[in-house]
């Protein structure tokens, strides 16, 4: 009777144990990737009594366009006032809201003695609008300004602040207020700040003395665990006369970069250093585009993809990168995959794009002939063989893609053929290609291209 009590104890001891983990991970996962669905499109303004509706569109049109651009400089651009003499028409829908002012716990405890029906705040009147991304990106085209994609670096914060010479990491129960006003920015500028958890595995990896001290590779290491692209260090401090001074460091692909603001208002100076961030991302990986723009093509191999619902999470990824206009499937066979990728701007700034997802892992190459994979994997990957009359095939489907009642794009063809399944490609021979519905081979050409860059789809 005993033993079977302390069997039972034990039991619900690894219970809780193993509950208690499954739900910190799920905090991690979704602390890290919170806020990686950005809001582009749309904004929403508190309405006063001193603005019309023309004002309240204009002002969420201008935010709007600075999310999308990046830049926080928009109205200084030569085209902006043509821009906003359009905002109205680029509305696609807009309501007005009403809701309670958010207060903070101390603000809320200020009157103990006031009833509930007292301490209810007064709802106050929001105005909120989307607009048509694809006329605001047609704007932006023809004005030659950037437009920075949905896929954007996760930022991790380390904050650190110096209190009557004390320094110290400040975490977000802490400093409620430091983080609202940081994570409320980053909302109006479209980017996604992680904040780590300070536990004890911070504390014993990372000290205030390390952002103090700008010892960057403490600073990634302690980083890691968050799986976030970028890091940014804070430091705070006040002087006598109540002026509040920071340091902003941004680690980010093997670079720091780094800005100081002083300000009285501390929220101010928190709002400027954000808008600082979002500017210096943007400046990196926003392009011009541009249908007369020069662009460029390459070859990009992707291995590893194994079924439909991979492929098309890969596809939408690919798609949805800013320096892509334009992206063509070429070939699958058995769990590789070639897209021909029309790209903006420089080549590196690419690679950097595709760097900061998660999604794919690139594949060192060797300097001899042909195309080899990582040593460190045990796997071997060869490269596709490609033809010239794919490009042929290409251009006759793009063709029928004009005519009414005409066949299944190419993109579908490969898709549909996915969706069946990939034993077919997977019992095809070395060289052949098999697409769309008939499964027609193309035959090897005398000539084999190399894809230009390699990368594994993460699972």
């Amino acid at each position: 009777m005993k033993l079977n009590v302390l069997l039972q104890g034990k039991l619900h001891s690894y219970l809780v144990l193993l509950a208690g983990l499954i739900f910190f991970n799920l905090l991690v996962c979704g602390q890290v990737f919170a806020g990686s669905a950005v809001k582009l499109y749309e904004a929403t303004i508190k309405v006063s009594e001193d603005k019309t509706e023309k004002q309240l569109i204009e002002e969420a049109f201008t935010r709007v366009l600075i999310k999308v651009t990046g830049h926080s400089d928009i109205s200084a651009a030569t085209a902006y006032p043509a821009m906003l003499a359009k905002a109205r028409d680029a509305i696609s829908q807009f309501r007005y809201d009403f809701k309670a002012p958010e207060t903070t716990n101390s603000e809320a405890n200020n009157n103990p003695g006031q009833t509930d029906l007292q301490k209810e705040p007064k709802k106050e009147k929001w105005f909120w609008v989307r607009f048509n991304p694809g006329m605001i990106d047609s704007m932006l085209k023809q004005a030659q300004l950037p437009i920075w994609g949905r896929v954007r670096p996760n930022t991790l914060v380390w904050l650190a602040m110096d209190t009557g010479g004390q320094r110290a990491l400040q975490s977000e129960y802490e400093q409620p207020q430091i983080y609202q006003a940081l994570k409320q920015q980053a909302e109006e500028r479209a980017i996604t700040l992680i904040f780590p958890f300070l536990d004890l595995q911070d504390q014993n990896n990372i000290s205030a003395t390390d952002i103090w001290g700008n010892f960057n590779d403490a600073i990634l290491l302690a980083s890691r665990r968050y799986q976030s692209q970028a890091v940014l260090t804070i430091r705070l401090e006040q002087n006598k006369k109540g002026i509040w001074s920071s340091q902003w460091n941004l680690l980010m692909l093997g670079q720091v970069q780094g800005w100081q603001l002083q300000d009285k208002d501390q929220t101010h100076m928190l709002s400027a250093g954000i808008d600082e961030l979002a500017d210096r991302l943007a400046r990196q990986f926003a392009q011009v585009s541009s249908d007369t723009g020069s662009a460029n093509d390459v070859l990009v191999q992707i291995n590893n993809v194994s079924n439909f619902q991979e492929f098309q999470e890969l596809d939408d990824y690919l798609r949805n990168l800013a320096s892509v206009k334009a992206l063509g499937l070429l070939l699958t066979q058995q769990d590789r995959v070639v897209y021909k990728i029309t790209y903006r701007g420089d080549k590196n700034a690419l690679i950097q794009e595709i760097r900061l997802g998660d999604m794919l892992n690139s594949v060192e190459r060797s300097h001899n002939n042909g195309l080899e994979a990582n040593l460190n994997d045990a796997r071997d990957f060869k490269p596709v063989i490609l033809d010239n009359s794919l490009e042929r095939e290409k251009s006759t489907e793009r063709e029928k893609s004009h005519k009414p009642g005409s066949a299944l794009s190419e993109r579908e063809k490969a898709l549909k053929s996915l969706e069946v399944g990939t034993s077919a490609t997977r019992d095809s021979p070395q060289g052949q290609n098999v697409q769309g519905q008939n499964n027609s081979t193309v035959k090897r050409s005398s000539r084999t291209l190399i894809p230009d860059l390699e990368y594994w789809l993460v699972r």
